[in-house]
């Protein structure tokens, strides 16, 4: 499977969020175990920018370690701190005049405008979608910021009593797939 990237502006939301978490000290712990990686996490990527996925991953586990919480847990407030920022921008707007269901159709063109590889594809029936990832290196990190990411946008699309299910490659499931179903 290919190396997959992570776009600027994620990390750099991901990077935000975790400064936000940890003690100066801690995210300094955080960064000089990453190493020569930690060039990526200053919050001032450009947006033509990317990062690898295991780089990100990575970061993601260290600042869990540091904070002393489940990565799965830490993940998955990351991602929805990361929707949260994007929705600042042009996003809000498509929020605000679509359906859920629309909001949900689109996921596979936001899928390319975060990472560089794999695939999302959604099947939607009445008050339940389903989202399969497809050739994307299944990771607790990642998955829980994918599983953060999606929760926000479909509660800010105006999900009802959403219930967001992950099974996940890296704890043994066929494949990564989240089932969200809603009122």
């Amino acid at each position: 499977m290919p190396e997959i990237h992570v776009k600027a502006v994620p990390v750099n939301g991901l990077f935000q969020f975790v400064s936000g978490e940890l003690t100066p000290e801690q995210l300094r712990g955080v960064l000089e175990k990453m190493g020569g990686d930690a060039r990526y996490f200053t919050g001032h990527l450009l947006a033509h920018e990317v990062v690898p996925l295991a780089i990100v991953n990575r970061f993601t586990e260290y600042a869990a370690e540091a904070k002393k919480e489940p990565v799965k847990t830490f993940a998955k407030r990351a991602g929805r701190f990361g929707a949260e920022v994007g929705l600042k921008s042009v996003y809000r707007f498509v929020l605000a005049v679509l359906s859920l269901e629309a909001v949900l159709k689109k996921a596979p063109f936001v899928w390319t405008r975060v990472y560089d590889g794999g695939s999302v594809s959604v099947d939607i029936m009445p008050s339940r979608a389903v989202f399969h990832v497809r050739d994307f290196p299944s990771n607790i990190a990642g998955c829980g910021r994918i599983t953060g990411w999606f929760e926000l946008i479909a509660e800010r699309a105006g999900a009802k009593e959403g219930r967001m299910l992950h099974s996940c490659k890296a704890e043994g499931a066929e494949e990564c797939r989240w089932d969200f179903t809603w009122r």
